[in-house]
């Protein structure tokens, strides 16, 4: 009889062993997979659009009462590779819209030419942060054009403006010309952000 427990026993431990040996190489086997990255590819080939979140909330405008510009973004990229790299950085990317548009004025965030301007401004220094601490130098783009140019064709005298309804409306419209007129020209860098979108863009004054 007490051999035969010897025996249950002994073969019960083997079986245990052998249990845990095939576990242990499973293990082994498994680590290399999860090292890489456990199946994760990131971003599809092709065109990405990569959301900012949650949306900014930022104070702006400096000392005084308090405005507030709360902006949702999304980043396009022609490609996985920049996807991912715009994915990587977006700590970064956060830290320099935030710093932008805290830099703002009343003037530049309540106009079309002036958001205009500063979407094409946010997207060139994006570029050029990403491509800094790459260690790449930012390149412009090739098919740069500034975001703020002087009207091409004359403005119609004033004497043809007659004193109708319209009349506030050319002066609005002069007004804005000449705000877009005033603004910084923006030279666009070519990087991982192909461009910047608003998505939405609330100014609380």
């Amino acid at each position: 009889m007490k051999r035969g427990r010897f025996g249950l026993a002994s073969s019960l431990i083997s079986k245990r062993a052998g249990i845990a040996l095939g576990i242990t190489l499973g293990i082994a086997l498994a680590l290399p997979a999860l090292a890489s990255g456990g199946g994760n590819k990131g971003a599809p080939e092709g065109i990405n659009y990569i959301p900012i979140t949650p949306p900014l909330v930022v104070n702006y405008g400096g000392p005084g009462k308090a405005r507030y510009i709360k902006a949702e973004l999304s980043i396009r990229s022609e490609n996985a590779a920049d996807a991912n790299t715009v994915t990587h950085h977006l700590p970064l990317i956060r830290d320099r819209l935030v710093s932008i548009l805290s830099a703002q004025s009343d003037e530049i965030v309540s106009s079309v030419e002036g958001k205009e301007y500063l979407r094409t401004y946010a997207l060139a220094e994006i570029n050029k942060a990403l491509l800094q601490v790459q260690g790449l130098a930012p390149q412009p783009a090739a098919e740069a054009t500034p975001t703020a140019v002087a009207p091409t064709t004359p403005a119609a005298p004033a004497t043809t403006i007659a004193p109708t309804e319209g009349s506030s409306a050319a002066a609005t419209s002069a007004t804005a010309a000449a705000t877009a007129s005033t603004l910084p020209v923006v030279t666009a860098v070519k990087g991982p952000a192909s461009d910047l979108y608003f998505n939405n863009f609330v100014v609380q004054k």
